[in-house]
């Protein structure tokens, strides 16, 4: 799948109630405002995820020699710039295949453009959504490619060529999603919000859990880093922090980043109204960016990866009303169900690239299955499905073998999904970017990676897609297993 999962390093919640407990340990992260004591109570959590398992999981699947295609950018620098061009080459429209020298280059096409007949500039438009299901696949920096069959004034056929930089290139479109899954929300007013801000002081998780007796200490707490206190009243330029002081308690509760040096929008809020979904599910993609830009030291990466404090609006934080007060809370990394946080990265690595030997499915009524699943998995396994896929009516032709015998292609717009076979709940939607089905000459297939998965549990493959202006799911038993290696 296009959908890679990391879990947290780290989590823990800070409480007013108890300004030094720790509860780095806990199953359950919190962020509620309540009455305890006639005093106005609020928590807020904290959860950090690997910058190196970031940026691995970066450089595998998003920006790499091995993943990176070809951008529509154009290239100026042509190598083999033939002159006396005929008029009819290039421009809007017109495109020329490319080939590479290292022969394993598919599916690029080249836009010309021309001046006085001398060839000027090439670029890519088969990178585009228009021609997206090539991405220039398997094309690599310091490649010559050639472009053929450009016409020159005296009929004659010739041929242009230029070597790739890295500057050609771009990385596949992605996205990256904080997700928490809820034990108990409730108590919610109209609308409520949690906001989503990137910390700015590094923490200690620490080994307490609420309602210790005695309170554990040796970890984040409301007062503290667990190495220091919270700054408070005199913040860096682009933070901020609790700094009123209110009943004595609250001077502390975590300092985070209100804004980034790049103009990139880095806080997040997630309204919740009784229609809602009550999960954590916040798109992080701009601070993410932010992180895998500082840790590798290019421009771009202002903010440490400190991790994430999720929080309540500061309207209704610590406000004596009991009509204010709203539960939030959440599994933690500690917790014993399959519901521990998640970071959850996508991207597009669909891919469309066919055979004339095999059709596209003609009609929504087919059988479908995928042909090569072994059923279990390691959890370090990446596993490619296939898919087996003919018309349940074949049409009527003079042959010698079985019609079910020959294999089709889901059309274009194909995807799947995963649910847990036992709780029936998605464990991956249906996304049309990021988990559409890709093709090649041999079947339509994709990717799942199975470390994203819990292990020791089963999940259970639903396929969608449209055909004749009908959209159909495919149920069809297709489970496997994930297991620890």
């Amino acid at each position: 799948m296009a959908i890679y999962k990391l879990f947290p390093e780290k989590d823990a919640t800070l409480y007013t109630q108890n300004v030094t407990m720790n509860t780095g340990l806990d199953e359950i992260l919190e962020a509620s405002t309540y009455i305890l004591n006639d005093a106005a109570q609020t928590s807020r959590y904290l959860i950090k995820f690997s910058q190196n398992e970031i940026n691995g999981t970066y450089d595998t699947y998003i920006s790499s020699s091995d993943v990176n295609y070809l951008s529509g950018n154009i290239i100026s620098s042509i190598i083999n710039n033939p002159t006396s061009l005929s008029s009819s080459v290039g421009g809007a429209n017109k495109y020329y295949p490319v080939t590479s020298s290292n022969g394993n280059g598919i599916g690029a096409y080249a836009q010309l453009f021309q001046s006085a007949a001398t060839l000027t500039s090439v670029i890519f438009p088969s990178q585009g959504s228009t021609y997206k299901e090539f991405r220039g696949r398997g094309y690599k920096p310091g490649d010559r490619i050639t472009i053929g069959g450009l016409e020159k004034t005296d009929g004659t056929l010739t041929t242009a060529s230029l070597t790739l930089t890295a500057g050609n290139f771009a990385s596949r479109p992605w996205n990256s999603n904080l997700k928490n899954y809820a034990a108990v929300v409730t108590n919610l007013n109209s609308t409520s919000y949690l906001k989503v801000y990137p910390i700015s002081q590094s923490w200690t998780m620490g080994t307490g859990r609420f309602g210790n007796s005695p309170v554990t200490e040796n970890g984040c707490c409301w007062r503290s880093t667990g190495e220091q206190q919270w700054t408070n009243g005199t913040f860096e330029d682009l933070t901020t922090g609790s700094y009123s002081q209110n009943q004595g308690t609250t001077i502390g509760g975590g300092t985070w980043y209100t804004g980034s040096a790049t103009s990139k929008d880095i806080v997040q809020t997630q309204t919740f109204t009784y229609s809602d979904p009550i999960d954590l599910n916040v798109d992080v993609t701009n601070t993410v960016d932010i992180w895998v830009s500082q840790s590798k030291g290019i421009s771009g990466g202002d903010i440490p990866n400190e991790g994430f404090i999720i929080k309540q609006t500061s309207s209704v934080e610590l406000i004596p009303s009991q009509s204010e007060a709203s539960t939030f809370k959440f599994y933690s990394v500690d917790t014993n169900t399959i519901y521990p946080p998640q970071l959850e990265v996508k991207f597009d690595d669909w891919f469309y690239y066919t055979s004339s030997k095999m059709d596209e499915l003609y009609q929504p009524e087919a059988f479908i299955s995928s042909y090569n699943n072994d059923g279990v998995y390691f959890s370090e396994s990446i596993q490619r499905f296939r898919i087996a896929a003919v018309p349940q009516y074949p049409k009527k032709v003079f042959q010698t073998a079985s019609g079910y015998l020959t294999n089709y292609y889901l059309p274009k717009n194909s995807y799947y999904s995963i649910k847990d076979s036992e709780t029936n709940e998605y464990v991956i939607e249906f996304n049309s970017t990021y988990t559409q089905i890709s093709a090649d000459t041999t079947s339509s297939y994709f990717d799942i990676y199975m470390g994203g998965l819990e292990p020791e549990r089963y999940y259970t493959i639903l396929l969608k897609t449209t055909i004749d202006g009908t959209t159909k799911i495919f149920d069809e038993d297709i489970m496997f297993k994930v297991t620890n290696g």
